[in-house]
């Protein structure tokens, strides 16, 4: 697929939905590790509320990248916790920033992973190597990009495989970071060759977008 339409929008919230719902458990044991345990519940819980929305949502949007930001407040109001609050704000930035556009393109889609992951830096005060989310997100938008630009008319799905080849080497990588922010922060040494929870999250995400745009 080319061109991501409000119709994909909707099929990337279901997906959203039942990868989340696949992998609660596991990231309910990963979370428990260095955190509180409630992160795989926590995104049942927002993106299953996106996915009873998105009829609404389609209805209230002009546009993909609006639908986009509606996610990000929906999962605001239903998971105020603080991935849930990051990722509304990943979404609800990304969203805007391609909104007015009838569909997203591979560069359109690069601009929107590329403005999801300072949603997420700006709100969060974190960089690369803290052991979050970041350092899933912020070379997975790199390949992206990279890849966009080589192949500008490749399906998204296809560039997307590289975000995630790239995303899954980020949250390799960052099994030897120590954790600074956040509750995992509390534990500090202990946190190294674990894997993050939040960047786990990460993947998860893009892999649901991926799954969503190559049925």
């Amino acid at each position: 697929m080319k061109n991501i339409g409000k119709n994909e929008v909707s099929s990337i919230f279901r997906q959203l939905r039942l990868r989340m719902e696949k992998s609660r458990e596991d990231l309910i044991g990963l979370d428990a590790a260095i955190g509180d345990g409630d992160l795989g519940l926590t995104m049942s819980k927002a993106f299953a509320a996106v996915d009873e929305k998105k009829t609404e949502i389609a209805a209230r949007a002009a546009d993909p990248g609006k639908m986009f930001a509606l996610a990000g407040t929906e999962i605001a109001r239903s998971a105020p916790s603080t991935m849930g609050t990051l990722l509304a704000s990943a979404f609800m930035k990304a969203g805007k920033a391609v909104s007015g556009r009838e569909t997203l393109c591979a560069a359109d889609f690069s601009e929107f992973l590329t403005s999801f992951t300072e949603g997420i830096a700006e709100l969060g005060a974190a960089r690369r190597g803290d052991k979050t989310i970041l350092d899933v997100l912020y070379p997975a938008a790199e390949a992206f990009s990279s890849a966009a630009e080589k192949a500008p008319d490749a399906e998204i799905s296809t560039l997307l495989e590289k975000a995630i080849e790239a995303a899954e080497a980020g949250l390799e990588k960052s099994r030897g970071f120590m954790a600074k922010h956040g509750r995992p922060g509390i534990f500090r040494e202990k946190t190294i060759g674990l894997v993050d929870p939040g960047g786990a999250t990460g993947v998860l995400i893009l892999r649901s977008f991926y799954e969503a745009l190559s049925t």
